[in-house]
């Protein structure tokens, strides 16, 4: 059945009423006398008492793939993703098409995927770390006719230029290939990496322009609702007649207000941001609107329907005693079934990654003292503001609390209060005399058709109510729980980088040793690697779990290494390197050999002859033979280094020599350099 079917005529029998509730409609004809044509209650929408609950703000940010996901519709700012209208890979790359909204949007101001702010550049390139040019992102507003995305027709031939989405937002995203060692760290989801976009939603006609714009405001966005192709589907007729048209500018002025807000500056006083489902009921759609906005549906005397935004008015209507007929449940006091001294509320906060969050609870300290807790809970989710949700739970408290409440029988005074939201009722066998808030209208018929009253529910409803002082009663906002979380691995502590040495024959081989402090997480391994100096290639050292060192293969001896050690962890993300690297130069005999003997020197014409032993050390291997025209071996100058046994007399000439005074020193040295104390040969003349 279509809504507009909704729309029936009532024909008037005995005893017949018609029912106005806070959250129902009745559309009625008054020219003169009375005339009841056509009438339309979301009473009659709203009769499941088995219904499901309502979205939350952050439903709309999954995306998964689902062939038959309902579409969706947003207002105001959301932060929204969708099913995947395609996904496929080819070449190493992923390309995948999210659908994110029924009809056009405003903007895209912001792109995140997972929980990062992407920065993308003109060319649909995101700059932004960890991704840095390995992830493009394009977007469609959704205009009735739209354009397909090239870079996906070009790779799918089964993609065409006619897979545009016409009247649809999408979002297009291309991730490349990137290294196993890297995937975990630039796309730790893989397929299901999540992209959503922070976005200003539909455009609907705005009150205060005369055009159709982008607007938050509450009435602007229900006038929409109630007539739109994808809302309730209301004739515009119904909600453009000239009384209809001055309650909506009314409400939207309403809405517009500037409201002081706790820590300084203003706010609109009633927005609404947020999404439906079009498989949802209109009515739960429209209720969730009306509630961030204390709004209520009421017929106009000319047959319209207009928006009434709450907002405190002495009533201009009083009802006494001579135009109340009888009651009936008219009581003084709190309804045990409704009555509450604590307000729990959850609004959508664009603080907390726009999704449903608890609002600092309004509390009567006094009521809690002397009768407990009683608690009520209820959602203004399509309020983007904690002040707006607070001003709401206010208002919540004082209905929950009202001080008479009743339903009165009228003569046809009480026509005078049809479509009104307060009324003064003055009845002195109770002691009445306070503004009511009216909750349901209903036209009694009598016999023959003939309207003989009316019956009003209501309930006490003061000014305070409406009385707003931000300081002492918006409350504390819950914090934000947007946090820079620090992803980066930390650096292994307590490295080394030093030389052992085994013995293989007669032989002593040095080897490096990598020591480290043990891993702070059984998810973070240790990884370790040495090379040259003069090398560009790395070699790995392998390091057991748990290990707290390592070895290397065995080294050359007298050559520079470096070493460097990083932790890796489990999904394959790897940390730095430590830096600078260590670096070290292995000595496989660090032993010196034994002194030589029998120095002895003869200087010449031109020439020195130098004559000495070598020890009896096995590990020698040369002599060292430094030269100085004076007495210091600190600035002497290696001249020779002469090879041979052990225990052996050996002997060298130093020849081209200017004529002067030379003074040399000699020392035994290993294979590994390793030198013994040197002997001095004197002073001798070169002629």
């Amino acid at each position: 059945m279509g809504l507009e079917s909704l729309v029936f005529a009532v024909l008037i029998s005995s005893s017949a009423t018609i029912g106005l509730a806070g959250s129902a409609f009745a559309i009625a004809a008054i020219t003169g006398a009375l005339q009841i044509g056509l009438a339309i209650g979301l009473s009659y929408l709203a009769g499941s008492i088995f219904r499901p609950d309502p979205p939350k703000p952050q439903d709309v940010q999954t995306s998964v793939k689902n062939p038959v996901a309902p579409r969706v519709r947003h207002y105001g700012r959301v932060k929204t993703s969708g099913p995947w209208a395609f996904i496929e890979s080819k070449n190493g790359n992923l390309y995948k098409v999210i659908a994110l909204g029924t009809g056009e949007l405003d903007a895209i101001e912001e792109y995140w995927i997972d929980d990062n702010l992407a920065t993308v550049n003109g060319s649909g390139v995101v700059t932004s770390d960890p991704y840095n040019s390995k992830a493009e992102i394009r977007s469609r507003l959704g205009l009735s006719t739209e354009t397909s995305y090239t870079q996906l027709t070009a790779q799918f031939a089964e993609w065409d230029s006619f897979h545009r989405g016409d009247g649809v937002s999408s979002l297009f995203s291309i991730q490349k290939a990137v290294g196993s060692d890297k995937i975990s760290e630039v796309f730790p989801n893989f397929t299901n990496t999540l992209y959503r976009v922070v976005a200003r939603a539909s455009k609907v006609y705005d009150f205060g322009t005369g055009t159709t714009i982008w607007s938050e405001n509450a009435a602007n966005i229900i006038h929409d609702y109630m007539t739109h192709a994808d809302g309730l589907r209301l004739p515009s007729s119904v909600i453009n007649t000239p009384l209809a048209t001055a309650g909506w500018l009314a409400a939207y002025n309403r809405a517009n207000e500037a409201v002081t807000l706790k820590a300084g500056g203003t706010e609109k006083r009633y927005r609404v941001w947020g999404s439906y489902q079009l498989d949802e009921r209109p009515a739960d759609v429209l209720s969730r609107m009306t509630a961030a906005c204390d709004g209520r549906l009421v017929p106009t005397a000319d047959g319209g329907l207009t928006l009434d935004i709450g907002t405190w008015e002495e009533p201009t209507v009083t009802l006494d005693a001579d135009a109340i007929t009888g009651f009936s449940e008219v009581a003084r006091g709190r309804d045990v079934l409704t009555t509450a001294n604590i307000i729990r509320a959850t609004f959508m906060s664009p603080f907390h990654d726009y999704q449903s969050t608890d609002a600092d609870q309004w509390i009567d300290e006094d009521d809690v003292s002397l009768r407990g807790e009683i608690v009520k809970d209820t959602n203004f989710n399509m309020a983007p503001s904690h002040g707006q949700c607070r001003r709401l739970m206010k208002l919540e408290a004082y209905r929950a609390n009202p001080s008479w409440v009743g339903v009165f029988q009228c003569n046809l005074r009480a026509l005078a209060v049809f479509g009104k939201r307060f009324v003064r009722i003055t009845y002195p066998l109770f002691s009445i005399d306070e503004v009511f808030e009216i909750q349901d209208f209903r036209f009694n018929i009598g016999e023959g058709g003939v309207l003989t009253g009316v019956s009003l529910q209501v309930q006490s409803m003061p000014s305070a109510a409406y009385d707003w002082d931000a300081a002492t009663e918006e409350g504390t906002a819950p914090i934000s729980e947007e946090t820079v979380v620090d992803k980066t691995i930390p650096l292994p502590t307590g490295f080394s980088f030093g030389v052992s040495r085994i013995t293989v024959g007669s032989q002593q081989v040095p080897y490096g040793v990598l020591t480290f402090d043990a891993s702070p997480s059984d998810a973070l391994k240790i990884q370790g690697q040495y090379k040259k100096v003069s090398d560009t290639d790395w070699l790995v050292v392998p390091i057991s779990d748990g290990a707290t060192s390592a070895q290397t293969n065995a080294l050359s001896d007298g050559v520079q290494y470096e070493a460097q050690v990083r932790f890796v962890t489990l999904t394959g993300r790897e940390g730095a390197w430590t830096t600078p690297s260590l670096k070290v130069t292995p000595v496989a005999d660090p032993t010196a050999p034994g002194v030589v003997t029998s120095v002895s020197k003869t200087g010449g014409t031109g020439q020195v002859t130098i004559n000495w032993t070598a020890p009896n050390s096995a590990n020698y291997t040369a002599a060292n033979i430094r030269r100085n025209t004076v007495n210091t071996e600190g600035s002497a100058v290696l001249v020779r280094t002469e090879y041979g046994p052990p225990s052996t007399a050996d002997s060298y000439v130093d020849g081209g020599l200017a004529a002067g005074t030379y003074y040399y020193w000699i020392k035994a040295a290993n294979a590994s350099g390793v030198e013994s104390a040197s002997v001095a040969t004197g002073s001798v003349v070169v002629t």
